[in-house]
Parts: structure tokens; sequence; C-alpha cells
């Protein structure tokens, strides 16, 4: 019985309070304060966005050597299974 009395006022020792709220100008500095640490420089932008560039064109350039190296490879491959004389059978 104590138990349960004791969990009740525990329960109800938040009624008739009033909610806080904080001053106006308190808040706006705090957004302030967020908005600054959160800003990126466009220095770091460009640095990100170069080097995104540079990666692009790497592996497209890989790619394309690749593909070009195995083109190479097959044509060597079939002139070599080709019958060297003009007879079709």
């Amino acid at each position: 019985m104590e138990t349960e009395n004791w969990i009740n006022e525990v329960l109800n020792s938040t009624n008739g309070m009033m909610k806080v709220e904080p001053n106006d100008s308190l808040f706006s500095k705090i957004q302030n304060r967020m908005q600054l640490k959160n800003s990126v420089s466009s220095k770091t932008l460009w640095l990100v966005a170069a080097s995104i560039a540079i990666l692009l064109a790497l592996n497209i350039s890989a790619i394309v050597k690749s593909q070009s190296k195995t083109e190479n490879k097959i044509e060597y491959s079939l002139s070599i299974t080709l019958d060297k004389s003009n007879q079709l059978y």
C-alpha cells in the first residue's frame, strides 16, 4: 500500500507545474551559432567538386583503355583463327 502511494505521489508530482519558456533573444543566439557552425566554406566545396571530377575522369579513361585492349585481343584472336586462304567452304 505504501509503495502504491509513493508511486502515485511521484506520478502526480508534476501536476500544477508551469512550463518554462526560453528567452527569445537567447533562442536567436543559439540559432545563429548553430548556423555558423554548419556552414561550409566555398573553397572546401570547390575542392570536393574538383576531386570528384578528377576521379571520374580517371575512371572513365581506365575503362576506355581496358576496352580498347580487349577489342585488340579479340581482333588478334579472330585473325589467327581465320583461314588464310580465300576459300569460303
